[in-house]
């Protein structure tokens, strides 16, 4: 059978019969663009080949003569006949880890509600020691413990691109170890919908939720191991996520999601047997399912909302923006709260971009401009493999202002002799179009100006028709909260550049990080946070910007870079 050496990570796998590259590369833990699922239309997930004389040509819209003739091939379309070797592109991912969040969440007093009756012994007909535990609704008789072992809980956040464990202590509320990954299903596409589409028949639903539970029982091994701890501790279980991922882990069939009238067939705001969710851990544990609104206002945003006070106080207006592949929206207008939903897709998350990466080493996580200069600052201080999404934001900002790219999101001209001549030097034309070259082999593209144009307008528009729908205006609003992943390390300026949110309101961003995370660890350690959600969520007013008479009108100006173009007038 072929050999397949892959490099430059300088692995070798032997090719099964069928099997194309990609299916290899996937196999191997290699991840490279594919958005279509491999369908072969994307043209995203190409690998260079040595010696490709002999392997036919894979032609896409996407991919350019010159490539193709330098042995550019779609892995998805090449099943190897012979040995062969191949370079992987820049933005190729191995799941590296970033661990960059405090390890305290909580601060004060824990509240004790979280602890093993340990006066409570009891012996079953075989004589197995069972200790009782009171963090479930009613207090439950757990058949496997030991006397050394000490109550754990589990936070995950399970989003469309991204999976993040967080194991803690539920006796002191102290984060022991965090851990994340790329979500396995990634190999079957991108984006919920194309999900939704795999998961259509019980084969392919079978597949999805096998995929994620493997990828979320490696992360609860890792955490355990890093902290000595051993899965038995393991209690409760605190799981966020849109209702997709949810009910795909559960194998509940989630084609209802992806057609009118969205309905959702898990129940939330209450627990579950952890058998249902396939999750190795103590087999009496549960799994606390947090409300879910709609459709698609899943338990990740939920979660996140309680975090922040504000959002709860009828007497403060507060805007809430979930930067992710399903941007959520929430807002509380004095005591009226809604809430909404848009399509972003997976720019600001570094995925769907042509030098796009998460945030591993040799990301770029920061531009920083001034008239006649850009620099660029890289996850660990590498080189440059490629962008994440703070890098992202920066960029484009940076490029703006610079005039680089006009408020219409198009290049200049070449040569762009507006521009200073070091700016000027990184700008080349590769197959008729301009790109911005950041590094060897990593350049800025108009295809990924327009991505973001994309990503930034919905969820902008979102924003807007939810105020709208309020009645809020821009200088009634007390705070924007910013959470996903990477909401850190985003610049509020930037972030206002760009127009993700309203011009004037940078000194009233607050940033949650990974917001859903944090909110799960709150009901981990206090279960009270739980019924406090089920109760105030109840009256919570879900809007369907599908159905906006105005969405799609604000969607066409909010992909344009309206708000750079005042900026730069100003300064002109």
């Amino acid at each position: 059978m072929p050999r397949i050496t892959i490099q430059p990570i300088n692995i070798r796998a032997d090719a099964r019969e069928g099997e194309t590259l990609r299916d290899i590369l996937l196999r191997r833990g290699v991840y490279v663009e594919s958005p279509c699922n491999g369908n072969g239309t994307c043209g995203s997930c190409g690998v260079w080949i040595q010696e490709h004389q002999q392997v036919p040509y894979t032609p896409n819209e996407n991919i350019t003569e010159s490539d193709l003739e330098k042995g550019y091939r779609l892995s998805c379309q090449v099943v190897p006949e012979e040995d062969l070797t191949i370079n992987l592109p820049m933005n190729f991912l191995r799941d590296a880890k970033r661990f960059r969040e405090s390890q305290t969440i909580l601060e004060g007093e824990i509240a004790p509600v979280s602890r093993l009756v340990s006066a409570v012994k009891i012996l079953d007909e075989q004589d197995y020691p069972e200790m009782l535990y009171d963090n479930f609704p009613e207090p439950r008789v757990l058949k496997v413990w030991e006397d050394e072992y000490e109550p754990k809980g589990l936070a995950i956040d399970l989003g469309t691109t991204t999976i993040v464990v967080t194991l803690v202590s539920l006796e002191t509320g102290v984060v022991l170890s965090t851990a994340s990954k790329l979500n396995p299903q990634i190999s079957f596409g991108h984006d919920i919908m194309t999900r939704i589409q795999h998961g259509s028949t019980q084969e392919g639903l079978h597949e999805l939720a096998q995929a994620v539970r493997k990828g979320i029982n490696e992360l609860i091994y890792e955490v355990c191991v890093d902290s000595d701890s051993k899965r038995k501790e393991i209690l409760d279980v605190v799981l966020g996520g849109n209702t997709t991922m949810l009910q795909i882990i559960a194998e509940i069939d989630p084609a209802p999601l992806g057609q009118i009238p969205f309905t959702v067939d898990m129940k939330s705001g209450i627990s579950y047997p952890v058998q249902q969710f396939g999750i190795k851990v103590n087999p009496d544990a549960r799994v606390y399912i947090p409300p879910v609104m709609h459709a698609f206002i899943g338990s990740d945003i939920t979660a996140g909302l309680l975090i922040h006070s504000d959002f709860f106080d009828d007497t403060k207006s507060v805007l809430f923006v979930d930067v992710g592949t399903n941007g959520e929206i929430a807002l509380n207008y004095l005591g009226r709260r809604l809430a909404c939903s848009a399509a972003a897709g997976p720019a600001f998350e570094g995925m769907g971009l042509s030098c796009g990466m998460r945030a591993s080493f040799g990301a770029v996580e920061s531009v920083k401009s001034n008239s006649d200069s850009i620099t660029f600052s890289t996850v660990a201080d590498s080189e440059p493999r490629g962008i994440c999404g703070s890098g992202i934001v920066d960029l484009a900002a940076a490029l703006l202002r610079l005039q680089v790219i006009d408020p219409t999101g198009r290049f200049c001209s070449l040569p762009c002799n507006s521009v200073p001549e070091s700016i000027n030097t990184r700008l080349k034309e590769v197959d008729g179009q301009t790109v911005f070259e950041i590094g060897p082999q990593v350049s800025f593209s108009q295809r990924d100006v327009r991505q973001i144009q994309l990503a930034k307008g919905a969820i902008r528009a979102a924003i807007d028709v939810l105020m709208d729908e309020a009645g809020c205006t821009v200088d009634e609003l007390d705070n924007i909260v910013i959470a996903g992943g990477f909401g850190f390390y985003l610049n509020p300026e930037n972030l206002e550049t760009i127009g993700i949110i309203p011009r004037g309101t940078k000194d009233r961003v607050e940033f949650a990080g990974n917001a859903c995370r944090s909110g799960c660890v709150w009901m981990l350690t206090d279960i009270s946070y739980r019924r406090f959600l089920e109760i105030n969520l109840q009256d919570i007013e879900h809007i369907s910007i599908a159905q906006s008479p105005k969405f799609m009108e604000l969607y066409a100006e909010s992909m344009e870079f309206r708000d750079a173009e005042f900026e730069i007038a100003g300064k002109s």
